[in-house]
């Protein structure tokens, strides 16, 4: 019996380091940018965004309320109109280290709360290269009530991702991040938007 006791107890040492491994190996495979954990991180609306009578976020701030990693996320309050209007609310920050190349994608996690409309969508958008070149997602991630959606565009060249098909040197000069939540002219909102969780996959 004691040997017995020995080999359950070797087993349960085997599956625990198997646990620990696929965790690390998890981890070591994604590269958190911003989690929020207790601030902004630098994050902001720009002031061209705060001006235009398209953009509607009104402020940002790190809440604990809602998060998808961790316990913290930004905040971003928002007043989406509708009335067959196109607005949106938009958030970003400069990035220290602009080489992606051993990166394949980037994502971010957006949750909009139980009583937000069906119809909000979300993309990420990037500025590239010295003449900081806007680049946005082709298509938008549709966001559900009460859920976190991630939001993920594939950096790689050739990617469908985006509005045109990157090359090579796009992953070598990120600028700026950007993360923009769209009203397509019907879905008329009131109130917070959550973003967390922004990272790089390899």
């Amino acid at each position: 019996m004691r040997g017995m006791g020995g080999l359950r107890g070797g087993l349960v040492i085997v599956l625990l380091l198997a646990s620990v491994s696929s965790v690390t190996a998890q981890e070591s495979s994604e590269l958190i940018m911003y989690d929020f954990e207790g601030s902004t991180q630098d994050w902001v609306i720009p002031e061209w965004a705060v001006t235009s009578l398209d953009y509607v976020g009104k402020s940002i701030s790190a809440s604990e309320d809602f998060a998808s990693h961790g316990k913290g996320s930004l905040q971003v309050l928002t007043a989406f109109p509708g009335a067959g209007k196109w607005t949106a609310a938009y958030v970003e920050i400069d990035v220290p280290v602009t080489d992606w190349s051993q990166f394949g994608a980037i994502a971010s996690d957006v949750y909009v709360p139980y009583n937000a409309p069906a119809g909000l969508q979300a993309r990420l958008i990037l500025s590239i290269g010295e003449n900081w070149q806007w680049t946005e997602m082709s298509r938008p991630s549709k966001l559900k009530s009460d859920k976190w959606t991630t939001v993920t565009a594939n950096l790689k060249p050739g990617s469908m991702d985006w509005k045109f098909f990157p090359t090579e040197s796009f992953r070598k000069d990120i600028r700026r991040v950007g993360i923009r939540v769209e009203s397509d002219k019907a879905p008329a909102y009131t109130g917070p938007i959550f973003i967390d969780h922004v990272r790089l996959i390899k």
